[in-house]
């Protein structure tokens, strides 16, 4: 067949007419119908045949070329037509096949152009007829129809006229014919009809097109049907088709050309949003969420434009209420609750679900609350018309009521949702009607909203007793509303009492009333919003609680149960705005009276919480501490009163009743605890009225208290607990105060009598209590025995005063009155020992009344550890020790235990334990410090001892010290040793080192496992937490050798991450050790040389077991401890001068048994740990050597065995070095510890040269080169640095040893090569590192010394020449088309050159080329600036640099820059920098770098500085008002970015001070700068900490303002302005001029 229709083709082709075509179409018609045909070489039937090896020969028969010329144009129409409509049928015949089809295509496309030269739209309607009369035709099946329209879409060669609106219109009539019940079609194929138009929609050749300006029309009747669609799918869940008819959706949507089909008919995208919005609500856990919401993204963005445009207010009005107000505010409530951005199948991004709310907002403030509505709002809720006008909106009277009515109407959602919905759509339309009509004159029509939208909630219909009818979670829910309603009203004080009163008769009062009674009667402690709700009341007026103050403190504190820690907060707040409130109203005894009335009144006291936990008592106390002390004694002496009326006479037997008195003591002891102290300067009757309450306090109720305790029974009841509780808690109370007072007013007359006593008499010493005789005291005391709760804590603290009295006392050091202080201080710790090892211990929230069973370890410990430096010194050695195990055994157990202690806002046995730890008194209790190191040694001895040991014994002979158990026996010990080396002469140093090198050499007897390690890494951090540099040196030598021994143990066996760190530790806490006092005591004991060898020996044993890499981040930083201790080591020896010749020549020595033929078969060191150990110590031993024989030669000493010692350790680290850089032994970088040994090596070669070569230096040069020793490696070390240097700048180690490394190479001529310059190649080098994006800013600023002295002796050795080469890299850099080209790593490497370039001494030509070229480098600076500042966001990268080097030019130039307007252009720069949006870490850098400029121009060109002061003033008031900005108090946030703001408030205080201290220059403009900082000041609310010292520097300003200026303020400010002006002169002249002048009177 095919080859049939390839001949005749081409017979055809050669014709004059066409003859074949036509009987083509019939055959492949007749073909295709599955006819056989007969003729055609083809015997197989139907479609069905294989072509698959037919296709090259008849397409190329096909192709064959054609005589154009021979045929007619009539002739070429009509084969053209028979072609097409041939092509069409083939096409359709072979659709299957994948292979036939394309040289179907390209048959097509060659014959088109190479048969026929008619005219172009002959042969498009030629084409489009057949492809038309395909889709068209009924009896072509759809699945030809939908390919050949894939085709026709798809082709370039396929010219239908406006082929795009043709197509769309087919699909369009299909859809429309098949919804409208026309046409019947196969799912499938609706499927894919929805598909093709979503690819259409979707094709970048649609979207060029549409960009291009060519109109495509989508009917209207597309998008009813999508439309249709989407609302099926919300009501039923329909999925048929629902995502690609979603695509299609998504695809208008986002081109504008084909969104107008919605926008002009808002009914529409009014139906759309509604019908979406209604899908994600209903189907939340839908697999299309992401593609819905992306839809209704971007229709609400269609229609909140469309909304704008709209002048209709009631049309619009109309649809948001009847359509969309409902879909809104649940998908809105959805959204907040987080429905969709958890994780899960249908998770949405929560920018998004953020931007949906924020327009569903929008939309929702345009639609029902627009401005033109706002004379219907004032005749609904006001009752009269106001200035309404007639027309639009006379039908539209009660638009608060219509959105009320679709708010609470039921059905539209589910009725568990119901409620909720309602609840958050209640704030958010009053939020929205506030933002829209709030203004001062609608005041009371913005309340008149409130109470209609309340009564939507359902609390609002609530009646006395239906609590139940409420779940928890509807309760959260309603109260959350309420909040927001109030704040809302509250926020935008819309509550003026006065104004409410004398207009309106109350009204909004009235129903905050409502409010407050509705609250207080369902009372909802669990709920932190219901406190809430009740602080925003009480901060609007008091006496809308004030009928029912009694029921809120009894529901919201006495008799609330509160445990949830939100909640606690809440309740804090709640009651500190109680008390803050009373306390400005002066009515404390009023509200303590009716505190009292709850207290006292019948109630389960079992019941209740503790009366001051840790919330309401931080309230009351800061309330307290704010009164004046006539309020206090008021509050003091009704609860006096109170008690011994209402519970004194009905205590006996009455637990309810004990636990009212333990309830109003708590109170008194608050009261007494937090009131001013008295002192001298008192008014005298407030002094008797204070001494007559202390007085009747303790005989009429702290001794009657006392006195019942005679009952106490075996076995106490409950009351009697609570009795003695109460009793004690009372007694030492009134002791400490009394004790206060005593101390502060010497006209109090304290019961107890004087403090100060002269007769040593035993009689002399205090009692716990005055009046209280001893027999009682022993009866209580024997009674609270077996406490474990207040009552003995309390009676520690009475010992304690107790003990404080005494100390008081002239005689507190007789023998009496010390046996007396031992046996009190043994009191208070023997009283409770066995309480730490009760099972359940709670923390403590610090307050006296929580002190129960569960807290009591806590608050004895903390009582014990708070009064260490009290009761130290009368502790007897078992005493100290207790304390020691104590705290050792308390101490959290690892760093994530001591992490969580950390974060319990509560006292904990370990925050106690950790905070004594690191208190810097604790190395001063010196006898309590040692006995605590030594139960450390003794865990870590006992750990060190518990492993697996052929001979415990020898052990104990070869390391006594582990087996030392007694403190004594220790001390004793190493002072018998230590002693020995100074009287006898006898060396015990020998015995120590030979039993180490032995042990060591033949392998460490102590093998840690991995467990044991973890255990002593832990007692590892508790060692590292102490102060070493203060012990005593027996403790010295101790501690030392036992670090010492776990450092050299073997841990070989246990993981290399471990065994690393624990090493590392273990040298670390020698290090420091040794940098003590005592440091040198270990020298008594151990040679220097011994102790090097056996670290050595140990490392080097221990690096064959550890399978690390060479460049392991573990195994480095142990070389580098290790390399620290070492040359500590020696160092300290070169400072006492101990025998340096002898330690030093043993320690080369036993390198140099190592070292020794170090490139032959036979080193002893075979892997490379090894050898980068031995190449540390060599390095060190040179580092420590060389200053030492430098210092002997410059004293014209005789070098001696050291200069030999230093060649010596040169040489082996050159062999060490050479074999490590033999090929296969590293890879192609250069190892970080190799390169820190290179400097060492060239600096010492350079001075052993320059001594031996110094007398021929000047007249023998050719012989200089062969006098370093390493020259080939020095080369080839510095050839390989220029091509590594960038990849060595991400370590800072590596870098900065390269970096020395060229600067020794620089100094050393003979070195360089001559065929190339060695500057040029280094500051290409140089460059190419700084041009790196790499590198860490850590390593920049660490490095910055380094790359400093390289350009200082690079611009020594070079020329002017190779120094402008530099400046013009500089000025190129700088230019500001770099920033153009965003080429910003030459901009800041440019910056980073010319900062380094300023730091270099420079002089004679190379400093005039310099500063010749400043007037080019400022200007190029303001560019970038400029073009950075631009950017969004800010390159703050090239900003701050900017900054930096400007201010070192400001100051370097301070006398070669003769130009002010140079000067002046980096006010520009100040003026544009960034301030605003930046985070606090980003804005401290930035106004400290402003700061410094602005600093540099006013010290350095005060000249330049007076010509610009507007400029400068300007760029101040920049600083002071970011200031301003970032240190207003925010709503929301921590204050963890406090400090930072503070900075740079200090430094603008600083500014002010320089500023003042220049009086002639700005006494005319401080004025302006006052009036400036008051009027921005008003605008926020600063913290005080950031107002104090802005303050301070505005005072000095004031000290050069005249009368007639602060006259002129007075008068010009603004109202606000002038009252906060007010407040800050008064101050300035109580408290900044009064001091000064003050101090005036003092200066000579």
């Amino acid at each position: 067949m095919c080859s049939w229709l390839a001949s005749n083709f081409q017979r055809s082709a050669c014709l004059s007419f066409p003859v074949v075509p036509n009987k083509v179409y019939t055959l492949v018609r007749d073909w295709r119908g599955g006819s056989t045909v007969k003729n055609t070489g083809c015997s197989y039937r139907g479609p069905g045949f294989d072509s698959q090896h037919l296709h090259g020969s008849w397409l190329t028969t096909i192709c064959t070329p054609v005589r154009k010329d021979l045929m007619l144009p009539s002739c070429r129409l009509r084969l053209l037509r028979a072609y097409t409509q041939a092509y069409t049928h083939i096409f359709l015949l072979f659709k299957d096949s994948v292979h036939f089809l394309m040289p179907i295509w390209l048959g097509l496309i060659i014959l088109f152009p190479l048969l026929f030269n008619c005219r172009r739209r002959v042969a498009m309607a030629a084409i489009y007829s057949g492809v038309s009369f395909k889709l068209k035709s009924k009896t072509t099946s759809w699945e030809d129809k939908l390919k050949l329209a894939h085709f026709a879409w798809i082709s370039h060669q396929c010219f239908l006229p406006n082929k795009e609106q043709v197509l769309l219109d087919w699909a369009r009539q299909s859809l429309v014919a098949f919804y409208k019940k026309k046409l019947e079609l196969q799912e499938d194929i609706v499927e894919r009809l929805w598909v093709y138009v979503d690819n259409i929609l979707h094709s970048k050749k649609l979207q060029n097109l549409l960009k291009n300006g060519k109109t495509v029309n989508l009917q209207v009747s597309l998008v009813k049907i999508i439309n249709e669609r989407i609302a099926e799918f919300s009501l039923s869940g329909s999925q048929r088709n629902i995502c690609t008819i979603m695509s299609c959706c998504q695809g208008i949507l986002s081109a504008p050309a084909l969104a107008i089909i919605y926008t002009a008919k808002p009914e529409l995208i009014v139906a759309l949003l509604s019908h979406l919005c209604w899908s994600s609500c209903r189907q939340p856990e839908g697999t299309m969420t992401a593609k819905l919401f992306e839809v209704i993204h971007l229709a609400l963005d269609h229609y909140l434009r469309l909304q704008q445009q709209q002048t209709n207010p009631r049309r619009v009005f109309g649809d948001m209420t009847s359509h969309l107000l409902q879909p809104f505010l649940v998908l809105r409530h959805l959204l907040f609750e987080g429905t969709w951005t958890q994780p899960g199948q249908g998770q949405l991004r929560q920018v998004l679900s953020r931007d949906i709310r924020s327009k569903i907002d929008a939309v929702l403030q345009g639609g029902v609350f627009r401005h033109d509505l706002l004379s219907s709002y004032k005749e609904e809720l006001l009752g009269h018309q106001g200035d309404i006008k007639i027309g639009v909106l006379k039908s539209l009277l009660t638009p608060m009521e219509t959105v009320i009515t679709r708010l609470v109407e039921p059905g539209y959602v589910k009725s568990d949702l119901h409620a909720s919905v309602v609840a958050s759509s209640v704030s958010l339309l009053y939020r929205l009607f506030l933002d829209s009509y709030l203004k001062e004159e609608n005041q009371f029509l913005c309340f008149q909203a409130l109470p209609r939208l309340f009564d939507c909630l359902q609390i609002s219909r609530l009646q006395a007793g239906q609590m139940e009818a409420l779940s928890l979670a509807d309760w959260t829910t309603e109260l959350l509303a309420i909040e927001q309603l109030l704040n809302s009203a509250a926020t935008n004080n819309i509550y003026n009492v006065a104004a409410d009163r004398i207009r309106h008769g109350e009204t909004q009062f009235h129903f905050y009333r409502r409010v407050a009674e509705l609250l207080i009667n369902h009372s909802q402690a669990p709920v932190s919003a219901w406190f809430r709700c009740l602080k925003i009341l009480m901060s609007l007026n008091h006496l809308i609680l004030e009928p029912e103050l009694d029921d809120l403190l009894s529901s919201a504190w006495i008799d609330a149960e509160v445990t949830e820690f939100r909640a606690k907060k809440a309740q804090e707040v709640l009651i500190n705005t109680v008390f803050q409130t009373y306390a400005k109203l002066r009515q404390v005894p009023r509200l303590f009276e009716e505190v009292l009335g709850v207290i006292c009144r019948p109630a389960a006291e079992a019941l209740r919480q503790p009366l001051l936990a840790s919330g309401p008592s931080t309230a009351l106390c800061t309330c307290l501490l704010e009164l004046p002390l006539s309020q206090i004694l008021d509050a003091w002496s009704l609860v006096l009163e109170k008690f011994q009326s209402l519970v004194m006479p009905y205590l006996h037997s009455d637990t309810d009743m004990a636990s009212k008195a333990l309830s109003l003591s708590s109170l008194l002891h608050c009261i007494m605890f937090n009131m001013q102290t008295l002192d001298n300067n008192m008014p005298l009757p407030i002094i008797r009225r204070t001494q007559c309450i202390m007085e009747k306090m303790l005989k009429e109720l702290v001794t009657p208290l006392l006195g019942l305790l005679d009952l106490w029974s075996p076995e106490p009841e409950l009351w009697q607990q609570k009795v003695s509780d109460s009793a004690l808690l009372l007694s030492y109370t009134w002791a400490q105060v009394d004790t206060t007072l005593s101390l502060h007013c010497s006209q109090y007359c304290s019961l107890a009598g004087p403090l100060a006593r002269a007769a040593p008499d035993i009689s002399s010493l205090p009692l716990l209590l005055p009046g209280v005789e001893t027999q009682l005291w022993k009866k209580v005391e024997k009674c609270i025995a077996q406490s474990r709760a207040l009552s003995r804590y309390c009676l520690e603290q009475l010992y304690l005063q107790k003990v404080k009295r005494t100390l008081m006392q002239t005689n507190s050091q007789s023998k009496e009155a010390l046996q007396t202080l031992r046996s009190d201080t043994a009191y208070i710790l023997d009283s409770s020992r066995d309480c730490f090892s009760q099972k359940s211990i709670a923390a403590w929230d610090r307050q006296v009344s929580t002190v129960n069973e569960s807290t009591y370890p806590v608050a004895h410990w903390h009582l014990i550890v708070s009064n260490l430096a009290v009761l130290m010194p009368y502790l007897c050695v078992d005493d100290v020790r207790y304390v020691a195990t104590v705290l050792f055994r308390t101490l959290p157990a690892s760093k994530a235990q001591e992490s969580m202690a950390h974060s319990e806002p509560y006292v904990t046995l370990e925050k106690v334990s950790t905070a004594l730890l690191h208190s810097p008194l604790f190395p001063e209790m010196q006898s309590l410090y040692s006995v605590f190191l030594t139960c450390v040694i003794e865990k870590c001895s006992s750990i060190l001892c518990s492993g697996p040991h052929n001979d415990l014994h020898l052990l104990s002979q070869q390391l006594p010290w582990l087996f030392k158990k007694d403190y004594h026996t220790v001390v004793a010990h190493w002072e018998t040793k230590l002693a020995k080396v100074g009287s006898e002469g006898i060396e015990p140093r020998g015995e120590i080192a030979h039993n180490f090198l032995s042990m060591v050499k033949s392998g460490f007897p102590i093998k840690l496992d991995e467990e044991q390690l973890e255990g002593l890494l832990q007692l590892l951090d508790v060692i590292s937490t102490l102060r070493l540099d203060s012990l005593l040196p027996p403790h010295h030598v101790h501690f030392f050798f036992l670090l010492f021994s776990m450092a050299v143990s073997t841990v070989g066996h246990c993981s290399c991450p471990l065994a690393l760190q624990f090493l590392v530790t273990c040298y670390q806490l020698l290090s420091g050790l040794q940098r003590g006092r005592n440091g040198r005591s270990v020298f008594r004991v151990m040679y220097v040389s011994d102790i090097f060898e056996v670290v050595l020996t140990s490392l080097l044993q221990a690096s064959t077991e550890f399978h690390v890499r060479e460049d392991d981040p573990a195994w480095l930083q142990l070389l580098h401890v290790s390399g620290l201790f070492l040359e500590q080591l020696m160092q300290m020896l070169i400072q006492v001068k101990l025998s340096l010749v002898l330690n030093f020549g043993k320690i080369t020595a036993f390198l140099s048994r190592y070292s020794k033929g170090a490139s032959s078969k036979e080193l002893k060191i075979q892997n490379l740990q090894g050898r980068q150990l031995l190449l540390v110590a060599l390095t060190k031993l040179c580092q420590s050597l060389e200053p030492c024989v430098k210092e002997r030669r410059q004293l014209l000493e005789a070098p001696g065995a050291l200069s030999e010692l230093l060649q010596q350790a040169m040489m082996q680290i050159g062999a060490i070095l050479q074999l490590c850089l033999v090929p296969g032994t590293t890879g192609h970088r250069l190892p970080s510890v190799l390169l820190s040994a290179l400097p060492t090596l060239l600096n010492v070669d350079l001075s052993q040269h320059l001594r031996e070569g110094e007398p021929q230096i000047a007249h023998v040069v050719d012989t200089d080169a062969t006098r370093l020793s390493h020259v080939t490696l020095y080369q080839d070390i510095y050839a390989q640095l220029l091509e590594e240097l960038p990849s060595l700048s991400r370590n800072a180690q590596s870098f900065q040893a390269a970096l020395q490394f060229l600067t020794l190479f620089l100094s050393a001529p003979e070195l360089h090569s001559k065929e190339s310059s060695v500057f040029d190649s280094i500051f290409y080098s140089v460059r190419k590192v700084l041009t790196g994006p790499s590198i860490p800013a850590p390593v920049t600023q660490d490095s910055e010394p380094h790359l400093e002295a390289l350009l200082t002796q690079m611009f020594e050795a070079g020329t002017t020449e190779h120094f402008g080469m530099v400046l013009q890299s500089v000025l190129q850099g700088l230019d500001v088309t770099q920033a153009w080209r965003s080429d910003l790593q030459v901009v800041l490497c440019a910056i980073r050159l010319l900062t380094l370039l300023l730091k270099c001494p420079l002089s004679g030509e190379k400093a005039r080329l310099l500063w010749r070229a400043y007037p080019q480098i400022i200007t190029a600076l303001m560019l970038q600036h400029r073009e950075a500042c631009q950017e969004q966001p800010v390159a703050l990268v090239v900003v701050e640099p900017i900054l930096d080097v400007l201010a070192v030019l400001l100051r370097k130039g301070e006398e070669t820059i003769s130009n002010p307007h140079h000067v002046s252009l980096a006010f520009n720069i100040l003026l544009t920098a960034p301030l605003e949006h930046l985070k606090p870490l980003e804005f401290g850098s930035v106004f400290l770098k402003m700061h410094n400029v602005l600093f540099s121009i006013l010290q350095c060109h005060a000249k330049v500085m007076l010509k610009a002061i507007p400029s400068f003033l300007t760029s101040f008031h920049r600083l002071l008002f970011s200031v301003m900005h970032e240190g207003r108090q925010k709503d929301k946030g921590s204050m963890d970015d406090l400090p930072a703001v503070l900075e740079c408030a200090r430094l603008v205080e600083r500014m002010y001070s320089h500023i003042a201290a220049r009086a002639e220059e700005f006494t005319t403009f401080s004025p302006f700068l006052v009036a400036q900082y008051v009027t921005e000041v008003q605008k926020v609310t600063l913290y005080p900490a950031v107002k104090n010292l802005l303050q301070e520097g505005i005072y000095l300003l004031l000290d050069l303002c005249m009368d007639r200026d602060i006259q002129f303020l007075r008068t010009s400010l603004q109202p606000g302005a002038r009252d906060i002006f007010k407040e800050l002169h008064s101050d300035y002249l109580k408290y900044h001029k009064a001091k000064h002048e003050g101090e005036k009177r003092y200066t000579a």
